[in-house]
């Protein structure tokens, strides 16, 4: 109903927004959607679900190699478009 959804807003929601909008205005950050979900992530108080779980060592290391490929394979499609740009 109507009045469960709103003092569900009250009382869980309210609280959380009006602490991240100060923080937003307080900084005024020049991308506030990536401001607040940092912010929101580096709450402690607050339920975070799945992005606040622990991930291990071996999750960490394959992370890490995921990237580095990430980012060779970013350098490899800029020189390719450079070549085909020149020639």
């Amino acid at each position: 109903t109507i009045s469960v959804h709103m003092n569900y807003i009250q009382e869980r929601m309210n609280p959380i927004m009006e602490a991240m909008v100060t923080a937003v205005l307080l900084q005024c950050p020049e991308d506030p959607a990536e401001f607040m979900i940092k912010w929101l992530l580096e709450q402690t108080r607050y339920d975070r679900g799945e992005f606040g779980r622990d991930i291990g060592d071996a999750e960490l290391a394959d992370l890490r190699r995921e990237v580095e490929r990430l980012k060779e394979q970013k350098a490899e499609l800029a020189e390719a478009l450079q070549a085909q740009s020149r020639g």
